[in-house]
């Protein structure tokens, strides 16, 4: 962060216009070179700092114009690790244009998998899990719009992060990739996306059950999903599997409820 504060306004306007730009990475997507039309494209604001001159810029665009893919909200991690080696060759430093192109190559598959796991195998479906819950117990539609929101606000985020990250790392890219905040986030999300599953479930139940009364049996559900999902995550982490006898507590619980309530939504 410091660093980034250091930085005079222009390459601060730079890191943003690149990251904005990375939206449109899979724009022209096409099966000969993937994603590489839209990373060479989102590069070009710091191409055009680099090389001033339209010649020497319109040769080093067309070394990113290559094929490249990658998750796309990770992406801009290579385009900052891009620029960064591309003051390196215009300083003339040896061996720089080999070296980035072995690391564009070798950030295609990391950097594909890292995001593949955290965005959509956890951090989409949980979001999307909670605005469903949050949808069944409202009835209303902003849940999705807040839905929407904060995935882009979230997507961007990591984007302008993401350039500012490869930028400052460079050939050192891969302490990044190597950070165990990239898998703590994945756990954290897919357990968030398990834990809205069950609710989502349990509050379609009681809307089920009650016919159309169905929030107070929904908070029902959502509370025995809740302690199943603690008990579970947190005894299970220590070893002891979850005892039977609590096992089938929660069960009989679970059906006194729906028979409770059923009862009080009858006529």
């Amino acid at each position: 962060m410091k660093q980034e504060r250091g930085l005079s306004r222009r390459l601060r306007r730079e890191r943003r216009r690149v990251a904005l730009r990375s939206t449109l990475v899979q724009a022209v997507w096409n099966y000969d070179s993937l994603q590489g039309i839209g990373f060479g494209w989102a590069i070009l604001p710091g191409l055009a700092r680099i090389r001033p001159d339209p010649g020497e810029r319109a040769e080093r665009l067309l070394a990113h114009l290559g094929t490249f893919n990658a998750n796309p909200y990770l992406a801009p991690i290579a385009m900052g690790v891009a620029l960064r080696l591309e003051e390196e060759i215009a300083r003339g430093a040896a061996g720089a244009e080999r070296r980035l192109a072995r690391l564009l190559h070798a950030l295609r598959g990391s950097l594909g998998a890292i995001g593949d796991d955290l965005f959509w195998s956890a951090c989409r479906p949980a979001l999307g899990l909670a605005a469903v819950v949050a949808a069944l117990a409202t009835g209303s539609v902003w849940p999705a719009i807040v839905y929407v929101l904060v995935w882009n606000a979230l997507a961007q985020g990591v984007r302008l992060a993401g350039v500012r990250a490869g930028f400052a790392a460079g050939a050192a890219v891969v302490r990044v990739l190597q950070d165990p905040f990239w898998a703590k986030a994945a756990r954290m999300a897919r357990a968030a996306g398990i834990f809205a599953a069950g609710a989502g479930l349990g509050m379609g139940a009681g809307l089920a059950v009650l016919g159309g009364g169905g929030l107070a049996g929904g908070a029902v559900f959502l509370a025995i999903v809740g302690w199943l999902w603690l008990a579970g995550t947190q005894i299970g982490a220590r070893g002891p599997a979850l005892s039977p006898a609590l096992a089938f507590l929660a069960v009989a619980a679970l059906l006194g409820a729906i028979f409770h309530l059923s009862q009080g939504a009858l006529p």
